[in-house]
């Protein structure tokens, strides 16, 4: 029923006709009628059965089978100049004609939403100086003219969303001066010209709900300074980085939901927001980083909904930074329960701030709390609930979802490798590239992104805990390779690099499109990770090499010295480099430059003597560490 400011205790004079498959609409309907509902019908034409109702208020022609606007008789009936609603949603609309509801003056609420509008005429809505709400959501638009707002100098509310628009211009809105809330959603924008919302002084809410917007529109959103509430959620966006919501002085409620391609929340991505109290930010399945002054702008929030990503920490700072939250979500993250000096002062039992959902909020780490509520261990410490030490010691884990499994690049195409890694105190990185150097601070980029040419890459973190105890490397197949440095008369060339800790053997002049098999003597005292890469050859190059290989072998049997190799199972690896790679007449010292020296100039051809005289076993002792 309706109700009006005057008689908000008195119920409207309604007449129901919902669902009674009607074709026409009763004649006999009381003059006095306020309210009429004629939905879900089979009504495509009315005459004249409405024209004496003047006292009608709302009228409800959804789910029928209108065509026009005409066929419903609006514009003829200037009886109806106290109508306030009129639904229309759910008919057979194509196309809105000009002055096709002039005669409605006092109307205050529009939807037309959920029809098969493909064209709008430029004074369709001419006459509607009274209008509020007007909905033209889910039709087939795909341009917004603002031509048609000219005649809305009233409009506070429009949905115009899940339309598939080609793309929205500059200045489309800035007719309706008194706009408050704008919807957008669903419409398959790719981005907002800066000057999108120029004039919308007053708007105060907006949605970009499922869009397919890859980064925070910025400039667009600087013109609205009186915004309290804003939906991102549903969009590509891969990173909030600094300054994306800089300013937005009025901004209460921000929500970023249901983004697969958010991963990190970057420093100084909530700055200067004094009136912000609630930030939605969950149903991210790749977000796996907060830095710890992402929160800093933000000094009156007081609900902070982080639960179902792939966070495992949040740092003492950045929790620090938030003096006036009171609620906290983070239930269905792999959180770490052995990092207490950033949960305790936080979660403890001293603390004001509520952790929602608090038997959900579990341990993924260490194992031996797997399980366990995050708030019973940090309140009693973990080393009294699993047994452990005191759980002070946060040392960085570097995520597995920084990196994509695989990355196929056409030569000279830029790509950006992100790092980030879960410590308290924050940690700091570093790589090693695929030639081996170690990249620090004057190349670094952010959280220890790192831009440069292919191969394998590692990233390190480390805090004042000390480093990672395992590195995650991040490894691509280029689509087409670059060439190597000096001159190449053919072939490709191929760079790797392997984690810290772990000890590497550097083969060199190797010869191209050919496959090679290495022997080498471990000893079992020590851990060896060897990484063996073969590169595809062709038969004639198998050929050649199989044939030095027999040659090799007869002049080691021969010499009497395979026997006592093979009683060892091991093998030659460097004069077995020799024979190959002196028989080659490509430069191949230009072609295939050392990554790593490993062993000494000196040293390595005092070994080579020894092996033509002798045969010698090789020292695979000695390590590379960066």
């Amino acid at each position: 029923p309706w109700y009006t400011p005057q008689s908000v205790y008195h119920q409207a004079r309604t007449v129901d006709c919902n669902e009674l498959r009607l074709h026409h609409v009763p004649p006999t309907i009381s003059p006095s009628t306020q309210v009429l509902l004629l939905q879900s019908n089979n009504i495509s034409l009315i005459g004249t059965e409405l024209q004496n109702l003047n006292n009608l208020t709302e009228l409800d022609l959804s789910q029928n089978h209108f065509r026009q606007v005409q066929d419903m008789g609006l514009g003829s009936m200037g009886s109806l100049c106290q109508l306030v609603t009129l639904y229309l949603e759910e008919n057979l609309l194509e196309g809105l004609e000009d002055f096709s509801l002039r005669t409605l003056s006092s109307l205050e609420e529009l939807y037309v939403n959920h029809n098969r509008l493909n064209s709008i005429s430029q004074h369709a809505f001419s006459g509607l100086t009274s209008l509020l709400r007007l909905h033209l959501n889910s039709n087939r638009l795909v341009a917004i003219d603002r031509r048609w707002f000219e005649s809305l100098p009233s409009l506070e509310i429009l949905m115009i969303g899940e339309n598939p628009i080609l793309g929205l211009e500059e200045r489309t809105f800035q007719p309706l001066a008194r706009l408050h809330s704008l919807v957008l959603a669903g419409m398959g924008l790719e981005e907002v010209p800066p000057a999108a919302f120029l004039g919308l002084h007053y708007l105060e809410s907006l949605s970009f709900y499922d869009n397919k917007l890859r980064w925070v529109p910025r400039e667009a959103l600087s013109m609205l300074q009186n915004l309290k509430f804003l939906d991102l959620n549903r969009n590509p966006i891969s990173r909030v980085g600094p300054g994306d919501f800089q300013d937005l002085l009025h901004l209460e409620e921000l929500s970023l939901n249901y983004m697969d391609q958010l991963v990190a929340l970057e420093r100084d991505a909530f700055q200067n927001l004094p009136e912000m109290v609630k930030l939605e930010v969950y149903s991210n399945p790749g977000l796996v980083s907060v830095d710890p002054h992402a929160f800093s702008g933000l000094p009156s929030l007081r609900t902070l909904l982080l639960h179902s990503n792939q966070l495992s920490l949040l740092s003492n700072q950045l929790l620090t930074s938030l003096p006036g939250l009171e609620e906290l979500s983070l239930h269905s993250n792999p959180l770490r329960c052995d990092c207490l000096a950033a949960w305790g002062p936080h979660l403890g039992n001293q603390s004001a701030v509520k952790l929602l959902d608090s038997p959900l909020t579990t341990c993924s780490s260490p194992p031996q709390l797997l399980g366990r509520e995050l708030q019973e261990v940090v309140s009693i410490g973990w080393g009294a609930v699993g047994g452990g030490a005191s759980g002070n010691s946060c040392l960085p884990q570097v995520s597995a979802l920084s990196f994509p499994p695989v990355l196929n690049l056409s030569s000279g195409q830029p790509i950006t490798l992100p790092c980030w890694a879960s410590a308290d105190p924050a940690p700091q990185f570093y790589w090693v590239t695929p030639t081996g150097d170690k990249v620090c601070t004057p190349k670094q980029l952010g959280s220890g992104e790192l831009v440069s040419g292919d191969g394998l890459y590692t990233c390190v973190a480390w805090n004042v805990e000390g480093p990672t105890p395992g590195v995650s490397p991040c490894s691509w197949t280029p689509g087409a390779w670059l060439r190597p440095r000096g001159r190449s008369p053919g072939g490709n060339s191929s760079h790797s690099a392997v984690p810290v800790d772990v000890q590497e053997y550097n083969l060199t002049h190797l010869l191209p499109a050919t496959d090679y098999h290495v022997c080498l003597s471990v000893s079992s005292s020590a851990g060896l990770a060897v990484a063996l890469v073969v590169s595809p050859g062709n038969s004639v190059a198998m050929a050649a090499v199989t044939g030095s290989l027999f040659a090799l072998l007869l002049m080691l049997l021969l010499g009497g010295v395979m026997a006592r190799r093979l009683h060892s199972k091991s093998c030659s690896l460097k004069t077995y480099l020799h024979s190959s790679s002196s028989s080659s007449s490509i430069p191949l010292k230009e072609l295939y430059p050392p990554l790593i020296t490993l062993w000494d100039a000196d040293a390595d051809k005092e070994k080579e003597r020894e092996e033509e005289q002798g045969g010698a076993p090789i020292d695979t002792s000695k390590t590379y560490l960066w």
